[in-house]
């Protein structure tokens, strides 16, 4: 079986193979392993750590090949001072209980849900996607190249299993009081328009979900056998998704609030009562789009209601069976 190697592009997500040897024989790999709240990713020339979705760490290695962590100073003594400091893994490890505790203080219910997401659709060996990545962005270098800034951040990146291999952006709200807002739904049809009209975003993505495959089996994470064969056997287009989820601190109905924010006119599908309900700023007004009517690029509307943001029976994030309404 041919096996990807690391990206050779300095400018796209990937380490070196002595990164991922080092990391995988250190305690704070070990650490992670056991830790259902602490999660690995994948970025230039480092590792990220996140609890709860919420990044603690930066791994990488100095110019001496020796592990070392960037670590915010709130994580590590609670006090905001704006600079982070550099630790060796033995002290993150050490310190992990203040560090958890730290990042607690200011995680929020979507961070929380969007982790619990990821965690047990990857820990389910028959869930048809595998969660690549949380928090994907693509480095200036990638936006200076296409002269189009795009400095969008996308919640999850998924690869499906079977081939060929089709690719889900995913964007996840928790309660009606995400929907809107600079970083609502409006402002993430804008951010699927962008990407998706622009095709060296699509592909350095594809190279990037190869390479962070093979970089987590790298380090130990459990990667099915199917997204390490090569060639890569991709999909022609690229999915999009929004999934909200919501429990019973929900002031409104989300999925109402989220026609509110869509449509410039009343839908029957979204529960709209009357024109009143409309957003002024919407997304047919704001981005020309009619998400139910030939949209651009593909997408779905995935809603669940549950009973907190930790404890849902989704493991298998894209199945919609497991959602209460499917749009």
């Amino acid at each position: 079986m041919k096996i990807a190697k690391e990206s050779k592009e300095p400018y796209l997500r990937g380490i070196s193979e002595t990164l991922a040897e080092q990391f995988k024989e250190s305690t704070l790999c070990t650490l992670v392993k056991k830790d259902k709240d602490l999660l690995a990713c994948i970025r230039n020339n480092a590792i990220s750590i996140y609890h709860l979705a919420d990044k603690v760490a930066m791994v990488h290695l100095n110019r001496k090949g020796e592990l070392l962590c960037n670590v915010n100073d709130f994580y590590m003594s609670g006090k905001h001072t704006g600079e982070e400091h550099q630790y060796k893994i033995e002290e993150i490890c050490t310190k992990i209980k203040d560090i958890k505790a730290n990042s607690l203080s200011r995680g929020t219910s979507e961070k929380k849900a969007q982790h619990t997401l990821v965690s047990k659709n990857n820990s389910n060996f028959d869930s048809e996607w595998f969660c690549v990545d949380i928090e994907y962005r693509q480095s200036f270098i990638v936006q200076k190249l296409i002269h189009q800034k795009f400095n969008g951040r996308f919640d999850i990146i998924a690869v499906s299993k079977g081939t060929p291999h089709r690719v889900a952006i995913i964007e996840l709200k928790y309660n009606s009081s995400a929907i809107a807002g600079t970083s609502g739904i409006v402002k993430h049809i804008m951010d699927f328009k962008t990407f998706s009209q622009n095709p060296e975003c699509l592909e350095n993505l594809r190279r990037e979900i190869v390479c962070q495959l093979h970089n987590l089996h790298q380090i130990g994470v459990n990667i099915p056998e199917r997204l390490l064969e090569q060639p890569f056997d991709f999909s022609e287009k690229i999915e999009f998704y929004v999934i909200t989820l919501w429990d019973n601190n929900s002031k409104q109905n989300p999925k109402e609030t989220m026609g509110r924010y869509l449509f410039n006119d009343l839908r029957e599908n979204w529960g709209g009562k009357t024109s009143a309900c409309v957003s002024k700023k919407n997304a047919m007004k704001e981005v020309e789009i009619d998400v139910e009517n030939n949209p651009p690029f593909s997408i779905r509307f995935l809603f669940k209601k549950v009973q907190n943001p930790t404890n849902f029976n989704i493991d298998d994030i894209l199945q919609e069976t497991l959602y209460d309404y499917v749009l």
